[in-house]
C-alpha cells in the first residue's frame, strides 16, 4: 500500500504522509516509506529542499499505530521498536538540505517528536502538539531527551510530566513552532520557507546544518539503551493496555489511529 505521496514544486520535494485513516499513525510500513522518501530527496540533485506534511485537512501524525504497539511484550520486540523509531528520526536529521514540517491538526507522541526533526515547523492555528504517554502508562524517555536537547529541560519537564495539550500559540512560545499561518496557505508558506533556506550557498548551509543536528543525533543514539530499559519496564507492566483497549474498541479508531506513543 502506498502511504506516502511525493511531488516536486520548484525544486522542493513535498513528502505527504497518506495513511488511509487520516491521522497518519506510525507503523513499520509508514516509517519505511517515509525513510525511503527522505533518502530519495537527499540523493536527488534536482531537489533543493524538503517539506513534510500530513496532507490537507489531515493530522501531521497522531503517534504510533496502536495495532502494532499493543503487541509489544516488554522483551526484545521493544528494543527493535526503539531502534526503528530512532532510525526514523535520524533519517530526517541527516537530510542535509533545508527541511520544513507543515503541521495541521495533531502531532502526538511520535508525531510530535518526528516534527521536531525538521529545520522549521509551520503550524496552522488549529494545530496541537501532545505528549500524553505518562498518563497512559507508556514511557516518554525519547520525548524527554529530544525536548531537553532542543528546547530546555524545564520545558521538557512541563510537557512530559503534565501531558499537556500545546496549542499553536503555546508552541510558538515554547520555541516548538516557528510560524503560525492560516490553513489555506500552510503548504504555500512551508514551500516559501524551504525555498528561502535553499537559496543560501549550499556548502555553507549543509555543513552548518550538520553541526547543528550532530548533538541531537548523538543524544538519540546514546540514550537508546536507556529508552529500551524504560519501555521494557512499561510494557512489561501492561499499564497501557486499558488505554489501548479503549481506543481500539472505538469504531473510528479500529483501523489504527493514535498510539500517542513515545518510541
Amino acid at each position: 500500500m502506498e502511504l506516502v505521496n511525493e511531488t516536486t514544486v520548484a525544486g522542493t520535494r513535498v513528502i505527504e504522509m497518506a495513511h488511509p485513516t487520516g491521522s497518519n499513525p506510525f507503523g513499520v510500513e509508514l516509517e519505511d516509506q517515509v525513510k525511503a522518501a527522505l533518502r530519495r530527496a537527499e540523493t536527488d540533485a534536482s531537489v533543493k529542499a524538503v517539506v513534510m506534511t500530513g496532507g490537507v485537512g489531515r493530522s501531521f501524525s497522531a503517534g504510533g499505530d496502536f495495532n502494532e504497539v499493543k503487541n509489544l511484550s516488554g522483551g526484545d520486540d521493544v528494543d527493535r521498536w526503539i531502534d526503528r523509531v530512532t532510525d526514523l528520526y535520524v533519517h530526517a536529521l541527516r537530510v542535509d538540505k533545508p527541511t520544513v514540517a507543515a503541521i495541521d491538526k495533531y502531532a502526538i507522541g511520535m508525531g510530535f517528536q518526528f516534527a521536531l526533526m525538521f529545520d522549521q515547523r509551520v503550524l496552522t492555528e488549529g494545530a496541537e502538539f501532545r505528549m500524553p504517554e505518562l498518563k497512559h502508562g507508556i514511557g516518554c524517555s525519547v520525548g524527554a531527551a529530544i525536548l531537553s536537547a532542543l528546547v530546555s529541560r524545564n520545558v521538557a519537564r512541563q510537557i512530559v510530566l503534565t501531558a499537556q495539550t500545546i496549542g499553536a500559540a503555546k508552541a510558538l512560545e515554547y520555541g516548538i513552532a516557528n510560524e503560525i499561518v492560516a490553513l489555506p496557505i500552510l503548504i504555500e508558506r512551508a514551500l516559501a520557507l524551504a525555498a528561502e533556506m535553499a537559496s543560501y550557498p549550499e556548502v555553507a548551509f549543509r555543513n552548518t546544518k550538520r553541526s547543528l543536528v550532530a548533538p541531537l543525533i548523538k543524544t538519540l543514539l546514546e540514550t537508546a539503551e536507556e529508552s529500551k530499559r524504560v519501555h521494557r519496564a512499561a510494557f512489561a507492566a501492561r499499564a497501557m493496555q486499558t488505554h489501548f483497549r479503549r481506543v481500539l474498541g472505538d469504531a473510528k479508531y479500529v483501523a489504527g489511529q493514535t498510539a500517542e506513543s513515545d518510541g
